[in-house]
């Protein structure tokens, strides 16, 4: 080698060396923020609750006497019941499955989707310094494995576009893609567009697309047949309870653009730089285009479900979304500059919510709107370096007696619910948990709440969950309900439960009317 060659080879050497570390100090301000900023909902302590049942042998179930999906994750919900087992400490997985996958995301992401450097740098900046992003790249919820998920899945696919892989890697590439309904269904939307331009620009023949499309969604397939088996509805018991609320449609959707529009006025960073990626993505390659309009679909599903309670929750897999379409946009250095200028710009206005972030941070306000800084609301109390060192031990989960008792609650219920024990059963009047409630329609109130559509619990209820009766005084929602026990607290494999199965999932049964 001479010297001019060995000058080269030592130059790029330095530069690759650079960049590594880079990123490597990027990761590491991460992991710093990720740990400062943990903490732990109220919705994902129901998850755990779950996973408490199971891991004790009371099935995957919030309560031990009736089977009821009432997490909307099955993949995330095994995750950490494996890793409990582990490390015997259901808090201790959650926290640990969720760094450990949003730094694997933030590194992939800068590495691996980035077509160079400075792209790369820019999208992961931008994610470090949107709110809704580090809030929920904790939290306990599944948003962490959705963005794994994602990120792993818009690789595979660019090798598929850009290498032309066989059926095999296609199969493979759409797999993982198809594995987001089981960490959160409804961003099957973010990446449909995606998934159908995979198919379309690799079709051979109809046959072997069906035998693609059928090996890629087996994962799905089997739950959901699971699901239906073993829970009695195919979907989670969420899914009833929200979409089936009864609020008029137009409200819904007058409450999906405050939920814009509020995630904004806190943390600006994260739809504005969602914008600019749907921008980039409808003027690049198909596989951008085909990202963006993804982003576009699932945030008008958003608007439509009238967005969440929680501020920013659902809005992290679609900016991840555009931070891939970043990372591969190659621009110019005034491009760049310009990029890089509106990132630290916007992201400078929610630094006391990211980089900043400490133990006091707090925001307890109830808003009008029903939209609240979770993260705020539960971190005094919930955060990983704000309680006390015992306060996250692994919770007694002692063997049921036969002495039960009944409680009746909304808010805060996962909390109250995963401390209780095993023993308690917990109607859910905003019925995400309850079998019954979550198929009858929300009170009649004006000042409803996104995300808390509370039931009236029919005379009768409580009494008939303790004594394990139907003693429902209401004749047509007595007879309602025994269908729905039959489902779900019948032996598994009776006929009659079966045939109580097909009854509800057929729309077979007359809703009773709210009283």
């Amino acid at each position: 080698m001479n010297e001019l060659t060995a000058g080269i080879d030592d130059a790029s050497l330095t530069r690759r060396g650079d960049r590594a570390a880079a990123h490597l100090a990027l990761l590491a301000l991460v992991f710093a923020v990720l740990v400062r900023t943990a903490w732990m909902s109220d919705d994902a302590e129901i998850t755990l609750r779950c996973v408490m049942n199971f891991i004790h042998g009371y099935g995957p179930t919030f309560n031990i006497d009736e089977r009821v999906q009432a997490f909307t994750h099955p993949l995330w919900f095994i995750l950490i019941s494996v890793v409990t087992l582990l490390l015997r400490n259901v808090f201790a997985a959650t926290f640990a499955l969720s760094i450990l996958l949003s730094l694997v995301t933030w590194w992939l992401l800068m590495t691996r989707l980035a077509t160079s450097f400075w792209p790369g740098m820019l999208a992961g900046t931008t994610l470090l310094l949107s709110k809704a992003f580090v809030d929920y790249s904790t939290s306990g919820l599944e948003n962490p494995l959705s963005h794994f998920i994602l990120v792993l899945g818009f690789i595979l696919g660019f090798k598929q576009f850009e290498s032309g892989g066989d059926r095999r890697s296609l199969t493979n590439c759409l797999t993982v893609l198809s594995l987001i309904y089981l960490s959160r269904p409804d961003l099957v939307l973010l990446v449909f567009p995606f998934s159908l331009l995979l198919l379309w620009t690799s079709y051979s023949s109809l046959r072997e697309t069906v035998k693609v499309i059928a090996a890629a969604i087996a994962p799905e397939l089997a739950w959901t047949l699971f699901s239906l088996f073993y829970y009695g509805a195919p979907f989670p018991n969420t899914a009833y309870a929200k979409l089936g609320s009864g609020i008029p449609a137009a409200e819904i959707i007058r409450q999906g653009w405050v939920y814009l529009f509020d995630s904004f006025s806190r943390d600006p960073i994260t739809l504005s730089i969602t914008s600019l990626g749907i921008v980039l993505g409808f003027r690049q390659s198909l596989a951008s285009k085909a990202i963006a309009a993804g982003i576009v679909l699932y945030l008008a599903y958003v608007v439509s479900i009238g967005g969440d309670f929680m501020t920013g929750r659902f809005l992290t897999a679609t900016l991840l979304a555009a931070a891939v379409i970043i990372a591969r946009t190659r621009m110019s250095n005034v491009e760049t500059a310009l990029v890089a200028v509106a990132v630290l710009g916007l992201g400078a206005i929610s630094l006391p919510a990211t980089i900043m972030s400490g133990g006091k941070y707090f925001d307890q306000a109830m808003y009008q709107t029903g939209i609240n800084d979770e993260r705020g609301f539960m971190f005094p109390g919930r955060g990983l370096i704000t309680t006390t060192r015992n306060f996250f031990a692994q919770p007694e989960w002692p063997d049921v007696d036969g002495v039960r008792t009944v409680n009746a609650q909304c808010g805060l219920l996962g909390s109250a619910a995963l401390y209780a024990g095993p023993g308690t059963h917990y109607i859910d009047t905003c019925a995400l948990a309850d079998p019954l409630l979550a198929r009858l329609p929300a009170k009649h109130d004006s000042d409803w709440r996104i995300g808390h559509f509370e039931r009236e619990i029919p005379a009768g209820y409580e009494q008939s969950i303790l004594k394990n009766e139907n003693l429902l005084t209401d004749p047509a929602t007595r007879d309602y309900w025994e269908v729905i026990r039959a489902a779900t607290r019948g032996p598994l494999l009776s006929l009659t439960r079966l045939e109580a199965i097909v009854r509800l999932n057929l729309g077979l049964l007359k809703k009773p009317q709210l009283q």
